[in-house]
């Protein structure tokens, strides 16, 4: 009698079990690419454009070896550098991350197949003050806005100093950098100017400035620009924060559209940060401080997803600021979690 009673329930069990699987399409699961956690985005069953892939805020989380080791050496916990205020962000050839931080007064250099995280703050000859944009070439050197001394200091790969830029523009308050895939062209947001420079790189000249005189909104004119994108084929896009729109531009510097509006739909434009640019793939990606997330644009300026959301867990955020593309690999800094997330792009929308 036991037995057939502990038989009857293995089978309730199973027909339980099966019940369970039967609600959720059976036992059998097709293979995916998106993640288990469902961080990917769009929502299913829609196909994966973008996946969230990691956080970085402290050195170790890329290096968590080192301070297990400093316990068991020392006995004791090493305060750890740590991000404090990341407004801005480039990715270097090697998938090294340049933070701005702006209240270490710095430029946080982060990778975690390497283990590295290094607060560099400048050099003795040139010290940073108030860092606000970084850009990165392909051989490694990079370039720092400084609203403070209002220049823009070149370092090579070794973080010596290789130059200063702006001393005859005479900036107000360089911002945003963006540099043109080719490397020749820097573009200089001068926020409180209202103005952006295009700089041949190889000689600090200045090749055209965009902007009037003083801030306005018709085309052309900005209100207060702060961020900057060149794509691959050369075309520099301007985030127009307080006129909440991004403005194109050519090689020539010559208008080439407008697009973006306020307002607290997909799609508008609240407040406006970091952009990137990928013509190859036909995205722009705009970071909205007010929404709290990356909308994904159309080389034409049509809204094609967003991804992100309020928060402090993995793909949300608090006061996004600045966005860096390399490859496949997006950057953004995320300034009130005090950290900077890593996001892989997996195909156009």
């Amino acid at each position: 009698m036991k037995d057939l009673l502990r038989m009857t329930a293995l089978v309730i069990v199973a027909c339980v079990a099966g019940a369970c699987s039967s609600s959720t399409g059976g036992s059998k699961t097709e293979p995916t690419t998106r993640q288990p956690d469902a961080l990917a985005f769009p929502a299913a069953p829609a196909d994966p454009v973008v996946e969230w892939v990691a956080s970085y805020a402290k050195r170790s989380d890329v290096d968590p070896r080192h301070h297990k080791l400093r316990r068991v050496l020392v006995g004791e916990e090493e305060r750890e550098p740590t991000l404090l205020a990341p407004t801005a962000v480039a990715i270097s050839p090697d998938n090294t991350l340049l933070v701005v931080d702006q209240e270490l007064r710095g430029v946080v250099f982060i990778n975690a197949e390497t283990r590295r995280f290094d607060i560099f703050q400048g050099t003795a000859r040139a010290p940073l003050a108030e860092p606000v944009g970084v850009a990165v070439a392909e051989d490694g050197a990079f370039y720092v806005s400084d609203a403070r001394t209002g220049v823009v200091y070149v370092y090579d790969a070794e973080l010596s100093l290789r130059t200063v830029l702006g001393a005859s523009e005479n900036f107000l308050r360089p911002t945003g950098l963006a540099l043109s895939a080719d490397g020749v062209r820097l573009a200089v947001c001068d926020t409180r100017a209202h103005k952006v420079y295009v700089l041949d790189t190889r000689d600090g000249s200045t090749l055209f400035e965009l902007g009037a005189n003083d801030r306005g909104s018709e085309p052309e004119a900005f209100n207060f620009p702060v961020a900057a994108a060149f794509d691959e084929q050369g075309f520099l896009y301007v985030a127009d924060f307080l006129n909440f729109r991004i403005q194109v531009f050519d090689s020539a510097g010559d208008l080439d559209m407008i697009f973006g509006q306020v307002g607290d739909r997909p799609g508008d434009l609240n407040r406006p940060r970091g952009l990137a640019a990928d013509s190859a793939n036909g995205v722009v990606y705009e970071v909205d401080a007010a929404f709290q997330l990356v909308q994904m644009f159309n080389l034409d300026g049509e809204l094609l997803m967003w991804f992100g959301s309020p928060g402090e867990g993995p793909a949300q955020f608090s006061l996004p600021t600045g966005i860096a593309r390399r490859g496949n690999l997006l950057a953004v800094t995320d300034t009130l979690n005090h950290r900077v997330q890593l996001f892989r792009f997996l195909g156009t929308p």
